[in-house]
């Protein structure tokens, strides 16, 4: 026990050394916790000469190092983490050794480029922070190579340009930032070795177009935001490759349409943000992004919604459709998203929703919240919200609800929130039913912002201050009841229209008539006033008439019908005002050469906004279309055909056309070539008396004319020269000798002149009638020969093998061999020898013969 004590002691005294050597070793300028040592706001100009050897992390922060600094620490000590934020540097700090560093940060300072050279000795960078800099253009080759950096954030600087290969060496890169800077487009090609990237952050720059294929090399890129931008035009593919994305956020650009070539690719998408746009009608059919789980709208132009504007989102769980122009919604439009929980559709115009239309929300079966605050509505009819089984959450705040028809939220059986605040509730006798226990009890409803505006009896009060009793009516009641509305009407601008109201009443008094547009007092039009009587009372009507229509007055129409005993407001007729489209641009006539390009300018105004079209020749084929050498550039109102083909000449029709009508113009395209010559003229020739035909095949634009020539000397028809097929072809019948010589062809138009010419041979009738008779003799007597020397064999063999024949023969032998034996004095060829020599040159004979 007494041994061991010491070394107790021992070791506490050297642990106690330790802490107290430690705490030493900071510096008195900073402060030190655990690995981190704090040395900013100190007004340090250079870096410390020595850091603790347990330094992992160092802050360098807010501090006065100027334009460039030299950074020379000891490469032994575990430095991980270097914050050099809030300085005055203008280029990247040099680091004299190599160090361990992972994390650099060099926000707000004054950098204006990047060096490579300088983070070479930072071979393990992996996060470097950049933003709130002075960097306005990167060049090829920023960052050493290998690079480790996954990390990269350059935001709020003042970049404008980015070269096509300043990115090439971060082949490691997850996270880029280039937020908040002044980009105006994007090469193709930036991304092509970043294909580890996950988050590309684009947003708050000027970035007005996204080509085609710019992100198909960010294979694993899962979020892109673009928001904050001036994006009008998203070309086709222009997200093509992105097949992990799920995340895309576009809002506050200035996009117009949804339209399925830009969605191209999108498979994996589930969350994408348009919000805050120009976005008037949706073109897709989102087939391109069928695992879409968030849908964001809101802050567009949207006016309707058709039942093609969601196909193929059957799991979109979101919907967000606020603060659009939405007047109508296709019924059946829900049928293709059954899985939406939550729908929000606050200001828009969408009162018809639930005043008129019925199951107008089929479809949605498994919706749970649904917001439709400062929509208009006036009624709830009792079908209105049939088909929201499982909805839990009803949102119909800001709307002067004056109508709730008894069970109209009986088809929510799982209601639990419903947020109500009208003051100009009906409580009469068809409201009784909602002070009625087991309606009032179980209604999720706070009763406490809901007052009656009639009758004067209930008006002001609220539904919990009003008993089942207060809410009386009265057979044939003095209250003024709509039994003639107002009908809707499309109407020219100009014109004049007159809209009728009909109000039945038991009471003689009259009835005072106010209308309304879109919700608000009219003033200042003509009414007039008339009544009739009826058998349970005086139906009295109201005439209101709208003189020289403008587009002004396009909207809602109601009539609101009092009197002392009651108000009734009539559904409300929509005026649509039209004007009929005319011409801002009208195409004109064109001429244009091959392969240049033409544009063709054709813009309409009207009410709609009429649409444009384009046909060619009365039809809608198009070579330059199916070529893809067509465009049309909607926001300069431009026809655009490039490469032009003589295929593309003929007249193209423009035409503009809405609800009120069609107009048309047309521009004629002339296509212009010089002439080209498609046959090459070989040399001919035949005999005296037969007939040449020569071919010279041309065309261009316009069409060229054709002129033969024979020597140079022009040659025009006579009874031997024909010429055909608009000149291109010469014939010269029963040819002689004088026709022989060389022809030329020239082909002109406007634009310029082709030539070619042949050589043509007319060869004598005597050497054609010689060649054939010679050639005819040699046959005939190479015919005779043969048959000859045939006979002659066949008389030989034939005596050989005869026997009386062989006597004949053999004195005919005996007789030769005589006369032979007599004249044989000095040859010394017997008669046998001579023979047989003889028959072999016969044989030859024979043979030279037939050949």
């Amino acid at each position: 026990m007494l041994a061991v004590y010491p070394l107790f002691i021992l070791s506490l005294l050297y642990h106690t050394k330790t802490i107290y050597s430690k705490n030493d070793l900071c510096l008195k300028v900073c402060s030190c916790h655990s690995t981190f040592v704090k040395c900013s706001n100190a007004s340090l100009t250079s870096v410390p000469d020595s850091l603790p050897q347990w330094s992992e992390s160092l802050d360098l922060s807010s501090n006065k190092f100027g334009e460039t600094l030299k950074i020379d620490i000891d490469d032994r000590l575990p430095l991980r983490t270097l914050l050099l934020n809030k300085n005055s540097l203008i280029s990247l700090p040099f680091f004299t050794k190599k160090l361990n560093i992972i994390s650099l940060n060099l926000a707000h300072n004054k950098i204006e480029k990047l060096d490579y050279i300088a983070l070479q000795n930072l071979p393990n960078l992996e996060t470097l922070d950049l933003k709130q800099n002075k960097l306005v253009f990167l060049k090829d080759n920023n960052f050493p190579q290998p690079s480790y950096i996954q990390t990269l954030n350059l935001n709020n600087n003042l970049i404008s340009q980015l070269n096509v290969n300043c990115f090439v060496t971060l082949t490691n890169l997850i996270k880029l930032k280039l937020s908040h800077n002044k980009l105006n487009s994007l090469p193709i090609g930036l991304f092509k070795k970043l294909r580890n990237l996950k988050y590309l952050d684009l947003s708050k720059n000027n970035i007005t177009i996204i080509e085609g294929l710019l992100f198909k090399d960010l294979i694993n890129l899962e979020k892109l935001i673009l928001q904050n931008n001036n994006i009008k035009d998203l070309k086709d593919g222009s997200f093509y490759g992105l097949k992990n994305l799920k995340r895309l956020h576009l809002e506050d650009n200035n996009l117009s349409s949804i339209e399925k070539g830009w969605l191209y690719g999108l498979n994996s998408l589930t969350i994408l943000n348009i919000s805050h746009n120009r976005i008037d009608q949706i073109k897709s059919g989102w087939e391109y992004c069928a695992e879409l789980l968030e849908l964001d709208l809101s802050f567009n132009e949207l006016q309707c919604i058709e039942k093609s504007s969601l196909e193929n989102l059957n799991k979109l769980t979101s919907l967000n459709l606020n603060n659009n122009k939405l007047t109508f919604i296709e019924e059946g439009s829900f049928n293709n998203t059954p899985s939406i929980a939550v729908l929000n559709m606050d200001h828009n115009i969408l009162a018809w929703l639930i005043e008129d239309a019925k199951g107008s929300f089929n479809g949605l079966t498994n919706l749970k919240k649904l917001s439709l605050a400062d929509t208009n509505i006036l009624y709830i009819k009792k079908e209105a919200f049939c088909g929201l089984d499982n909805l839990e959450e009803l949102n119909l705040m800001q709307n002067s609800i004056q109508e709730i028809q008894e069970d109209a939220f009986k088809c929510m059986p799982n209601l639990d929130v419903l947020y109500l605040n009208s003051s100009s509730l009906v409580c009469d006798c068809s409201l009784s039913w909602i002070k009625q226990p087991k309606v009032y009890e179980n209604l999720p409803l706070d009763f406490t912002n809901i007052s009656c505006g009639f009758p004067d009896q209930n008006k002001g009060k609220n539904l919990d201050q009003i008993s089942e009793s207060d809410f009386l009516c009265v057979k044939n009641s003095e209250k003024p009841m709509i039994i003639f509305h107002p009908e809707s009407k499309m109407v020219l601008e100009n014109q004049n229209i007159t809209l009728k109201c009909g109000v039945n009443s038991s009471s003689s008094e009259k009835i005072n008539f106010v209308w309304k547009k879109d919700n608000r007092d009219l003033e200042f039009v003509s009414m007039n006033h008339y009544s009739s009587f009826e058998f349970n009372g005086i139906t009295q009507y109201s005439i209101l008439n709208l003189y020289n229509i403008s587009m002004s007055q396009s909207g809602k129409y109601q009539c609101v019908a009092s009197n002392k005993h009651g108000i009734t407001y009539s559904n409300r007729s929509s005026i649509s005002v039209v004007i009929f489209p005319f011409f801002a641009k009208v195409p004109g006539n064109s001429s244009v050469k091959v392969g240049q390009q033409v544009k063709l300018e054709c813009a309409a105004n009207g009410h709609p906004a009429p649409q444009i079209s384009w046909q060619k020749d009365g039809g809608n084929d198009f070579p330059a279309a199916q070529e893809r050498r067509m465009q049309v550039v909607a926001k300069d109102d431009v026809f655009l055909i490039v490469h032009v083909k003589l295929v593309d000449m003929g007249i193209y029709s423009c035409t503009a056309k809405n609800v009120a009508g069609m107009i048309a113009a047309n521009a004629t395209l002339t296509v212009l070539e010089p002439p080209q010559i498609k046959n090459v003229m070989e040399k001919k020739q035949v005999y005296v008396g037969e007939e040449i035909v020569l071919e010279c095949l041309s065309y261009g634009s316009p069409k060229p004319k054709m002129k033969w020539m024979k020597n140079g000397i022009p040659l025009i028809t006579t009874s031997r020269h024909y010429f055909t097929a608009e000149n291109q072809i010469l014939v010269i019948v029963k040819t002689n000798i004088d026709d022989s010589g060389t022809y030329q062809c020239e082909t002109a138009n406007s634009y310029g002149i082709q030539m070619q010419e042949m050589e043509v041979l007319i060869l004598p009738i005597y050497k054609s009638f010689m060649n054939k008779y010679i050639i005819g003799l040699i046959i005939i007597l190479v015919i005779i020969c043969i048959i000859i020397a045939s006979a002659m064999l066949v008389l030989y063999i034939y005596g050989s093998r005869n026997p009386l024949l062989g006597l004949l023969n053999n004195a005919d032998n005996k007789s030769l061999n005589y006369s032979t034996h007599s004249n044989d004095s000095g040859t010394g060829e017997s008669p046998k020898r001579s023979h047989g020599k003889l028959f072999n040159q016969f044989k030859k004979l024979i043979i030279i013969l037939r050949f």
